[in-house]
This record gives C-alpha cells, structure tokens and sequence, in this order.
C-alpha cells in the first residue's frame, strides 16, 4: 500500500524536492553484475523511498565466508531504493566495484541524491542531473530521464491484469519494458524525447547521447532487460515517542517529561491546541541492540538538550518491534509537546509565544529574502521569478490550462510553494502589498498570481499594471 506526501512536485519546479514516496512495505532488492559474479543487496531502513535512509553490501556469488554465507566484498552507508513499477535503477559493474543508480526525480538536495550517482568501491565519484545526463535543455524541450509510454499503449480498466490496446507494435512493448537496462556493462537509458544515452559502467563516463531510438533499435530489440529482484517486509509503525526504556519500560515521552519537569501533552488531547508547546525534533536509528543513533536533534530551549542527548545515547530500548530481515530501522515523528505543568505558568507561556509570533509576522513584511528565498515586492516581480523556477513542460501546462485550480488547489505544488516560499502564510511585504489591496485570503492570493501569470504567458505582458490599475492601494 502506497501513499504520497504532498509537498512540492518536480513536474513544476526543475530545482525543486518532489512529494517524497511512502509505504507500507519496505524493499529489500538484488542486483546482479551482467556476468553472476557479484550481487549487490540493497536494504531500506524507513517507510519513504527513494532515499538514503539504509545500507547496501556487495558480495561475492561463488565464494562463501562460512557455510552459507556468500564472501563480502564492501558495504556503502545508504540504500539503493528500487520499487516495483516505479522507475528507478541500479546496475553493478561485471567486476563488482563500480554501480549506478539511476532515478527519475530528484527528492532531496545533495550530491548523492541527484538523477545519477556512480560510485567506485562504495565512494561517490561521479553525479548527473536528468539535463547532464541526457544533454537535454529543459527551457525548451521534456527532459525527463525514462520514456514511459504505459498510457498508451494499455487498455484503462479496472483490471490488474495489463492488456495491450490494438494496434500496439513489437516496438512499443520493447520501450515500455526496457527503457533502461544494463547490457554488459553499457547502461543503455532512453529518455522522454526517444533518443538513448549510453553510459559505460567501468569506465564511469557517457560514451554517447542523443542517439535516435529508431536507429539503433534493430540491434537491440531482441534483448531483454535484467531486472532486479525485490522482496519487500512490513514498517513497524513506531512513533520516535513510544520507544520504550528496556529496564523500566517507560516511553521516551515520558522520561523526557521526567528529565526536563514538564508535562508531554500528546495531539489527541483536548488541551493540545490550547497552550503553546514546546518542541523537540528527533530522529534516528534504533539497532537490534536496543541503540539510538541520532541524525536530528533539535530542542525548544525550556530543555536540557544536553540531558536529554546523554538519556538517548546511554538508555537500551525495547527493539521486539523491529523486524527480522533488518539490523536497525529509522524513527521519527516526535508527535505531541510539553509545557509546564501549572496551568497558569502555562497559559503566560502561552501569551508571551503568541506575542512572538506576532511580532515575527510584523518582522517578514520588511525582509526581501527569508530562509534564502527572495521575496517578491509586488505582482510583476513575482511574475518574473516564477518564470525563472518553471521549466518547459511546466510553462507548457500553465499556458494551456483551461483553469488554474488544478496549480492552486491544497494538493497542487505550485500553489503551496508560493504561499509558503514568499511568506503568504507566514507574513512577508509581498502579503503586505496584496494586503494593502484588500486581498486578505491566502488562497486567494496565490490564485492572483498564478492567473495572472498565465495571462503574461499568452502574450498580455502588460497583465501587472493592468491588474493594480484594477485593484489600487486602499
């Protein structure tokens, strides 16, 4: 079972983090050099794929260490994530030192979670962006990195069983099972525009891009893909707050709320939303020995970070939740926060935070940038640099909409990055500008300049003093 998180979607922003992928099951994959001799393992520690989140070891396929155990040859500190039907590859090399991993979008900044990685020897060497690695200009054409051509050429039903519409030719069944695929160490990828990208695994550079489908197809249209093997096991569902002490079997909550003399207030209290809350983020790793690992740690200062820090790194947890086929899994999701346990310190906390915030509100209206994003001043600078972040295909789309809901609505990428980005829902002068015009909805707002900048794309250059002529200063 999958779910997707809605955060921003790279078919709108070239530069931007996709709505990361969730499940219920987790891959375990295996990947096999072209000639047997290596396998590459592949496993995830967490419910959201692709990303770094696991661990990856390369073995030898015919010689053991023990009695059943095959010979290791390295091991790499992230996973190599690969799903069932979505498309994401990676290849190991016929001498077992070079892989590539190869994905459509981009989730996450960061070196090794660009398009293309290529490691030697379990270290980063080489990266590729989708453009880099299919020489493609997203400002003019659909750079996507996989051809994918499964609407059409299947019949839309229902049924799970995948049934080819008439007419469908030998040629587009091979495109849509062998989009790429590892040919004795040459990784051929054909891209959205049908034009193919070699890449040679033990050298680790492109030897050729660019290269007209149709023209090489009668020499490889007889071979077939080598997929990987994927097996799968269940995420244990487990909050980062209900780790449990192995000695008292008291909840992390709990001992926090001890440490640090505050009352843990859970979101499905009735108080939750009454009282201001003070916050930690963590997370981490959790071992089969009962070890925490921190990645994040971030406290409100009414903690002891210290304190706290030392209690995770030295406690042993209750690890019976973790599932056999992993050594360790990831938790996050610290839900619920503290407060004091007098109501009436609580409710002055209360004030002065509330108090804060609004003044913080105040504060954005005179900042040109916040969080290192550039804030538009008015409607015709917000026009100019959402043309800057919109590559071709989105442009494309936006142009030819017959109705912007769809870039505006809670789910829809564009609309949310705006109100997010430039301060709409956290107070910014370009909320103050729309402010000052009687425009108060959030919502509303982004809507302003989606439609206004769809405008400007059919050639009504004008459409900024059009609109504040129409809606002046009040």
């Amino acid at each position: 079972m999958l779910k997707t998180i809605p955060y921003l979607f790279l078919l709108l922003f070239s530069n931007s983090i996709l709505g990361q992928i969730s499940t219920l099951r987790v891959p375990i994959s295996e990947t096999y050099s072209s000639n047997g001799k290596f396998k590459l393992k592949s496993i995830s520690f967490d419910d959201e794929f692709p990303n770094l989140k696991g661990e990856s070891t390369v073995t030898f396929t015919k010689q053991y260490e023990s009695f059943g155990v095959k010979k290791s040859f390295y091991k790499i500190n992230r996973s190599f994530d690969l799903y069932d039907g979505y498309p994401f590859f990676a290849a190991i090399s016929k001498d077992g030192r070079k892989i590539i991993y190869i994905k459509d979008k981009v989730y996450y900044n960061g070196d090794e979670h660009k398009n293309v990685t290529f490691y030697i020897d379990g270290q980063l060497k080489k990266t590729y962006t989708t453009e880099e690695f299919i020489n493609c200009n997203k400002d003019t054409e659909k750079c996507d990195m996989f051809y994918d051509n499964r609407y059409q050429i299947f019949e839309t039903n229902s049924s799970t069983l995948k049934k080819y519409k008439k007419g469908i030719t030998e040629k587009d069944k091979f495109l849509n099972k062998n989009f790429v695929f590892n040919k004795n160490d040459t990784i051929y990828v054909i891209d959205s525009r049908k034009k193919i990208t070699l890449f040679n695994l033990n050298k680790g550079e492109i030897i050729k891009s660019k290269i007209d489908f149709d023209s090489i197809y009668p020499s490889i249209k007889r071979y077939e893909a080598v997929r990987s093997n994927i097996d799968y096991y269940d995420y244990p569902y487990k909050y980062i707050i209900n780790i449990e002490n192995s000695k008292t079997n008291e909840k992390l909550s709990e001992s926090i709320s001890k440490i640090s003399n505050l009352k843990f207030v859970p979101t499905n209290d009735s108080t939750f939303y009454k009282y201001n809350l003070f916050r930690i983020n963590l997370t981490g790793y959790l071992d089969r020995t009962g070890k925490f690992e921190i990645e994040t740690f971030e406290v409100d200062e009414k903690f002891n970070k210290k304190e706290i820090k030392n209690y995770l790194l030295n406690t042993n947890f209750n690890t019976d939740f973790i599932p056999r086929q992993v050594d360790k899994i990831y938790l996050e999701n610290f839900f619920g926060g503290y407060r004091n346990h007098n109501d009436s310190i609580a409710k002055i906390d209360t004030k002065l935070a509330k108090e804060k915030r609004r003044q913080e509100f105040e504060n954005r209206k005179n900042l040109d940038s916040i969080n290192g994003i550039y804030i538009p001043r008015n409607l015709k600078e917000s026009i100019i640099h959402l043309d800057t972040k919109l590559n071709f295909e989105s442009r494309k789309k936006i142009k030819e909409a017959k109705s912007i809901w769809e870039f505006n609505s809670h789910i829809s990428p564009l609309g949310m990055w705006i109100r997010n980005n430039w301060g709409i829902n956290g107070g910014s002068r370009l909320l103050k500008y729309f402010n000052e015009r009687g425009f108060k909805n959030r919502d509303d707002i982004s809507a302003i300049i989606i439609q206004q900048y769809q405008k400007w794309l059919i050639e009504e250059k004008d459409v900024w003093s059009k609109w504040e002529k129409q809606n002046p200063k009040k």
